[in-house]
Order: C-alpha cells, then sequence, then structure tokens
C-alpha cells in the first residue's frame, strides 16, 4: 500500500480508483465487519487517499508530490486490451451459432469500449501534462544551485528521467491499444454479412410480412399525415417574464457576491458557494451538477467539467474534486436505483420503487420516491456515492437526481431543437439500435408499439418472435433505443412518480400534464440553461455564472477586476483566492466532441414525413425547445444589463 499510493496516490489519483475494492475485510471476528476501499486500508497503513503516504526521503517525497504518474494510464490501457481480446474471441465465433447471442456480447463489449476510449482520451491529456511536467523538472533540478547534495540531486534527475521514459513507452502502448480497437468496426462487418444472409433465407416470410395487416389495437395511435401535432406550449406572461427575469438577475448578482467575498481575506472563508468562484471547495459535497440529455452536446460540456475539475486538482495540490457521474443511457441509474431499493427493502420496477408487504412481495399500488421518505436519510446510505461526489453529472431524469438527493443544487442543461436531436440520435446509434433501417420507419414501429431494437430490448411481449409482433405501446425507461426518441427531453425534466411511470407510453395519456411539469421544473430548478444551436454563447453563460469552468483562470481574474473597478469597487486580492504566482497552464477550451457521423445506410437527409414523424413523438419535446429558447432570450437580456451597468 505504501508503494502504491507512493507512486500512484500522491500523483493525483482520480477519485473513483481510491474507492476500489480491496478485498480485505475490516475485522475477521466481527460478524459486521465490511471489505475496505483503497482509500480506507491506506488510511490505516500509509496515509488518507491523496495524502502522504508517510516515510522514505522527505526531500524526494515533496518533490514527487508535483509529478503525475500515469499508472492509470496503464490501467486503462490493461482493460482496453483485455475487452479487444474478447472481442476477438468473439469474432472466430462459428457464424452457424446463435447469432442474436453474439449481437448482443459485441454489443456489451462496444459499450465498455466507449466508456475505456473515453477514459483513454482523459488519461492521455494527463500524459502529455505530465511529460512537459517532468521536463520542466529535469530543468530546474539542473539549474538548481541552492546546497542540495550533487548525489542527491544527480540521483532526483535520474529518476526523473526514468518517469519521464516510462510515460513514453505507455504512450507507444497506448498508440498500439487504438490500432486494436478498430477490431469492432470489423466485428460489425462481419455481423451485417451473416444479417444479410439470414435476411435472404426469410425473404419471402418478410414480403408476405409486409403485406399483412398491421396489428390494431382498439387504443392503438396511427401514424396518418392527417394528424395535427398539438402545440402543448404556452409562454410567460408579461408578470412571469419580469419574475423569471428577476430570478435571474438574483442569480447572476449571487455569483458576484461569492466573487467579491472571495477577493476579501477576511471574508472569503465565509463562502458557501464555492461553485460561483474561481476555487471549489474540495469538502463540501453536492456543489455543481450537470444534466446530460443524449445528443445535446452535454458529452462536450462534461468534458468541460472534466478539464475544469483537472485543474482544480492544482489548486487543491493534488487533492482531486470527487466528481461522480450516473448515467440511465447505460446500466448506471438501474444498477444504483436497485442498490437503494435493497437497502430499502422495496422492490424497483422500470426505475420506480413499489413498497413490499410483509412477506417481501411487491404492492403494485404503492410506489413511491425515497426522497420523500423522513425515517430514512438516502445520504446516509451513499448509494453509489452519490452523497459524497462534490461535482456529479447525470445522464438521467429530475426523478433520478430528485431520488439521490440533488434537487436542490446549482445545476445547468442544454435544451436541443427536438427534430435535430432525433436525427443525430438515429445516426449516433443507426447499426447499434436502428440496424440500418430508415429513419422513418423505425419511428412507425415505436408508434405502433412494435418496435424492437437490433440490440434485441424491445417491448418485452415482442422479444421472441419478431415475425409476430404484439403492440405494447408502453416502453420501458431502459429501453433506451426506443425512448430517446420519444420526447426525452422532457422525460428527462419529469420528478413526479406516476408521470415518469408513464411518459414511454406512445398513446401520450397525460401528454398535457408531462409538458407542464416539464416546463415548471426547466424554467425553476436550473441555475443556468443552454441551447444546441447557440452552444457557445450558452458556454459563456455557463461561465459568467459559474467562473471555475473559465477557459483561463488567470485571464478570468483580470475581466473580473476591471468589471468590479468599472463600477467603483477596490478589491483587497485581485487573484480572487487564486495560489500566490499561480499559472493556468491547462486552459480550457469548449471542444465538440463526440461529433455523429454521415449515415452510410438507413435513412441519409431527412424529409418532410420523416419530420412529420418525429414531430407525432416529440410534440411535448417541442414545447420544452420553446419554453428553453424563452428562458434563454431572458439570461441573455440579463447578462447584457450586468454588462451595460444596469444591474
Amino acid at each position: 500500500c505504501a508503494s502504491y499510493v507512493g507512486r500512484v496516490d500522491k500523483k493525483g489519483l482520480l477519485q473513483r480508483r481510491c474507492h476500489r475494492s480491496t478485498g480485505i475485510m475490516s475485522s475477521e471476528d466481527d460478524t459486521a465487519a465490511v471489505e475496505l476501499l483503497i482509500k480506507d486500508f491506506c488510511k490505516q497503513s500509509c496515509g488518507l487517499c491523496g495524502g502522504d503516504s508517510g516515510g522514505g526521503d522527505e526531500f524526494f517525497s515533496e518533490e514527487e508530490t508535483e509529478i503525475i504518474k500515469e499508472q492509470i494510464v496503464k490501467e486503462v490501457g490493461d482493460g482496453m486490451l483485455e475487452v479487444s481480446e474478447e472481442v476477438q474471441e468473439l469474432t472466430s465465433t462459428s457464424f452457424s451459432g446463435n447469432w442474436s447471442d453474439v449481437e448482443d456480447q459485441i454489443m456489451n463489449e462496444e459499450e465498455v469500449l466507449e466508456e475505456l476510449e473515453e477514459e483513454l482520451e482523459e488519461d492521455k491529456e494527463f500524459l502529455i501534462e505530465d511529460n512537459q511536467d517532468i521536463v520542466e523538472k529535469i530543468a530546474e533540478a539542473q539549474a538548481d544551485d541552492d546546497g542540495v547534495m550533487a548525489e542527491e540531486k544527480e540521483e532526483y534527475i535520474g529518476e526523473l528521467v526514468e518517469e519521464l521514459q516510462e510515460d513514453t513507452e505507455i504512450a507507444e502502448e497506448l498508440e498500439a491499444l487504438e490500432e486494436g480497437l478498430e477490431v469492432v468496426e470489423e466485428v460489425e462487418e462481419e455481423l451485417e454479412e451473416a444479417d444479410e444472409l439470414e435476411e435472404a433465407e426469410e425473404s419471402e416470410q418478410d414480403e408476405e410480412s409486409e403485406d399483412a395487416t398491421d396489428p390494431s389495437d382498439e387504443d392503438a395511435p396511427s401514424v396518418s399525415e392527417d394528424d395535427d401535432v398539438p402545440d402543448y406550449f404556452v409562454p410567460l406572461t408579461p408578470k412571469e417574464r419580469e419574475e423569471m427575469k428577476g430570478k435571474l438577475r438574483d442569480t447572476l448578482l449571487q455569483t458576484k457576491n461569492a466573487l467579491r467575498m472571495s477577493a476579501s481575506t477576511d471574508n472569503r472563508m465565509t463562502v458557501t458557494d464555492n461553485q460561483r468562484t474561481l476555487v471549489l471547495s474540495t469538502t463540501s459535497p453536492k456543489q455543481f451538477m450537470h444534466m446530460h440529455h443524449m445528443k445535446t452536446g452535454g458529452t462536450s460540456v462534461d468534458g468541460l467539467i472534466s478539464c475544469a475539475l483537472r485543474r482544480q486538482r492544482e489548486l487543491h495540490n493534488g487533492t482531486s474534486i470527487n466528481y461522480g457521474r450516473m448515467s440511465e443511457c447505460g446500466s448506471g441509474v438501474h444498477m444504483c436505483m436497485q442498490t437503494l431499493a435493497d437497502k430499502l427493502g422495496a422492490t424497483l420496477s422500470n426505475n420506480v420503487f413499489y413498497r413490499n408487504d410483509e412477506n417481501g412481495a411487491q404492492i403494485d399500488a404503492a410506489p413511491f420516491d425515497p426522497a420523500d421518505e423522513t425515517d430514512t436519510s438516502i445520504d446516509e446510505m451513499n448509494v453509489c456515492r452519490s452523497s459524497e461526489s462534490n461535482v456529479m453529472s447525470y445522464c438521467a431524469s429530475l426523478h433520478a437526481v430528485r431520488t439521490f438527493g440533488w434537487k436542490d443544487v446549482d445545476k445547468i442543461t442544454v435544451i436541443r431543437n427536438p427534430i435535430d436531436r432525433a436525427w443525430s440520435m438515429y445516426r449516433f446509434t443507426l447499426k447499434s439500435c436502428y440496424d440500418c433501417q430508415q429513419l422513418k420507419d423505425v419511428l412507425k414501429q415505436i408508434y405502433n408499439g412494435t418496435f424492437v431494437s437490433r440490440r434485441g430490448r424491445g417491448n418485452t411481449d415482442n422479444e421472441e418472435d419478431n415475425s409476430e409482433v404484439v403492440p405494447n405501446f408502453l416502453y420501458e425507461p431502459n429501453n433506451s433505443c426506443a425512448v430517446q426518441l420519444i420526447g426525452h427531453q422532457s422525460t428527462n425534466l419529469l420528478s413526479s412518480v406516476d408521470l415518469y411511470n408513464i411518459a414511454n407510453d406512445v398513446r401520450f395519456p397525460m401528454e398535457a400534464d408531462i409538458v407542464q411539469e416539464a416546463i415548471k421544473n426547466l424554467r425553476e430548478d436550473f441555475t443556468w440553461i443552454g441551447l444546441t444551436d447557440r452552444i457557445q454563447e450558452s458556454v459563456e453563460g455557463f461561465r459568467q455564472i459559474f467562473p471555475f469552468l473559465a477557459e483561463n483562470l488567470n485571464n478570468a481574474t483580470k475581466v473580473m477586476e476591471e468589471e468590479f473597478q468599472s463600477r467603483g469597487e477596490d478589491l483587497e486580492d485581485n487573484t480572487f483566492a487564486l495560489p500566490e504566482g499561480y499559472s493556468d497552464k491547462k486552459s480550457c477550451p469548449f471542444e465538440h466532441r463526440n461529433e455523429g457521423h454521415a449515415p452510410t445506410c438507413g435513412t441519409t437527409e431527412l424529409d418532410d414525413e420523416t419530420k412529420e414523424l418525429i414531430m407525432k413523438l416529440n410534440s411535448r419535446d417541442m414545447a420544452v425547445y420553446k419554453a428553453a429558447v424563452e428562458r434563454f432570450e431572458l439570461q441573455m437580456e440579463v447578462l447584457q444589463d450586468y454588462k451595460d451597468g444596469n444591474l
């Protein structure tokens, strides 16, 4: 453990590594013994996670704390290699076997690879920065004439050179691993060839099925070009606009006051909303969160947050800000909710909690939200470390955000025009979800309750035999291939259990109620919002309210100093609590990530019919988008008023 902390932990080990299990129990005799995590075990023997390991030469210990070891990169690389080997093993599977099982395995491996690739990109950034740090340390040591013993100095420089060589070797390994990831594309091509063979054998059945009458149901919606798409948007009244604008003014002035206090040595320790300053707190949980709707630019915003938090680690001498992520798009939200349900002795069904009877059986008529429970503290349970995170990114609904106790936290989100978002989502998952089908065909299947994705996760009644599909209009929330195309931004903005329960019913039984709650939450629960089609202005707005997201902290202090001086305010500390002599070498420009690709199959261009179908499934999202545009314009007015000196 001492070696582990000495080589990795002190150099900026990510919090998720600190929370890994060790396999060591707290006590062999105690029946209540728990498995120790890395941070717990190291605390007993050699210091806190991210802290001093103790022991060793003090001179080297101080210097080494400035060097970030790339053990994390190696671990990610090993993980990627293992997954690549598993994928290669799958490619050798005989195509005469059960292709459905092979496809499921491949899809699972692809999801793991996507996560690993994202980690890889972040770790490569660490690697580049670390090499620069090491080179600078070597130069400093060679030029140092402060009396350090020559032998000690020579040994220290030798260690730095060795460190640089290790980083170089890791970089080479990463390049090799990236080339190995191409095996996934090869697997997809072979799967497509196998699918074509299978489709050829069943072509006659398919033709008969196309000629057959569509399944009908007395409650079933029908797709017709003559159907009017309802407009649920109700704009703010003049009085409501002024009230919202007043709230937004207060939000902006709260940030300016926090900055003013951070510039005073007497008052900075009393700042409670550090997320409104340049320097976050490492000890205060639940400071800031981002609600991420897929294909709205959320991955790019998460990238900006990640960069800003890596920079915060420098400001706190290597201590990391605890950054948690929970995604409904994968298994994260469901897994954490299931863990919470187990702790509460409840049943989880489609991400909704139900009370159990005395025999442990689910009571269907008793859904509840754990956040409403007064006898149980969700914070104390700390499920999935959600209670101790300083910053969170939720790719999930406000229902989940509320469940894990983050409802009242400063939060941001980005909203997108639903037609653009659906088109982007389709292209992003064209092969993995929709098997290169035309988008209009996918939308019709969803609308008629007959959609089954390539991943095999459709409506539960349809998975046995797709040739005899039984309409089932209520899609499960974890069926992301379908629900991402059903007013999903609105669904994410729901906080009540009852509405969340029926949000993915394409018969739309309570659409007006869903829109009303979603827009209400958009207007009242978010500190600041953005629009995908005005993303640069949105990011600038986020940086105004949350200065720690600034592209460059040193440049930000100069701008803020000029702002305060123009208002006749003299500042005691024009660095706004940045460490003395701090230089922001890790600027955080906003970068477009996870960009979609032009489709190579399926629908290559949207036509009017497809747009109309998108709107039938997303009329509530259009109402939310209109409400977002309305609020965004008010935000821009407030920022301009402040710039003009009218606030």
